[in-house]
């Protein structure tokens, strides 16, 4: 039985070290959170002009909502969405959920 344990503890550091190694393998390459940090400086300059956002959902779905850029930073924007008829609701979206803007 203990040699299942130390069996466990060998593959925890193996695999450790493949993860450190992929996560300097994305930093060198620039992948990351810096796709992000790009799109909020985009938006950022958008306030208060009526975008069309490209979000992907929870489900994997992907929808585009015509929006009006309220305030936004390097993670999260607050834009105030038409849904319908004269209704409109403020909601917080997850830079990382948008997959395309498009200015009007």
């Amino acid at each position: 039985m203990e040699y299942m344990g130390v069996f466990a503890f060998v593959m925890v550091l193996v695999l450790m070290g493949k993860v450190s190694r992929l996560e300097r393998i994305i930093r060198e390459n620039g992948l990351g959170s810096v796709r992000a940090a790009g799109l909020g400086e985009q938006i950022r300059k958008q306030v208060g002009k009526t975008v069309m956002l490209t979000v992907e959902a929870g489900d994997g779905d992907v929808m585009g909502k015509q929006c009006k850029i309220l305030d936004a930073d390097e993670d999260w924007a607050l834009v105030l969405a038409n849904e319908g008829k004269k209704n409109e609701c403020e909601k917080l979206i997850r830079l990382d959920s948008v997959k395309q803007i498009k200015v009007k």
